[in-house]
């Protein structure tokens, strides 16, 4: 039986802040393994025009984030794939934007290692990847909560 993580949606006024951080330029590819509600695959194309593909293992956020994503006009420059991340070939990539844990992102370093091109941006909120030296980090307070947390940057 494989390990699922609970959904918790990353606070929207992060998301922009994250992708500013790791430099996303429009016509880029941005991915977010474990995509959610699809909030940070359309903050991408929509205030950066990137392209966005967003992987969700949960068809029930898969639909909802397909709907949200048609409802905005950004079926041109967003995908949301209904699989497990594990198994998503991330060598196209120019950014990863996540919001996963130390735990997942550590089981995720060796498809990293091996896929992720020279120069690739990876920035996660509030979790470090284990054994990997962030490039930049920053405190963040999103709002409604009580303290600041962390961003990390790396670069590939």
């Amino acid at each position: 039986m494989s390990y699922t993580e609970p959904f918790v949606p990353i606070p929207e006024d992060i998301i922009a802040k994250m992708l500013r951080m790791a430099a996303v330029k429009p016509g880029e590819l941005v991915y977010d393994l474990g995509s959610g509600d699809g909030r940070i695959p359309i903050v991408a194309a929509r205030d950066f025009r990137a392209r966005a593909v967003g992987v969700e293992i949960r068809k029930r956020l898969v639909d909802e984030s397909r709907k949200k994503v048609k409802g905005q006009g950004l079926s041109g420059q967003v995908t949301i794939r209904h699989l497990s991340f594990r198994r998503v070939d991330l060598s196209r990539a120019d950014v990863i934007a996540t919001y996963l844990t130390s735990y997942v992102l550590n089981g995720l370093t060796p498809k990293f290692n091996r896929e992720l091109r020279h120069g690739t941006r990876v920035v996660n909120f509030d979790y470090q990847i284990p054994d990997w030296t962030p490039a930049r980090e920053v405190r963040v307070k999103p709002s409604g909560w009580k303290k600041e947390h962390p961003m990390y940057l790396y670069r590939v």
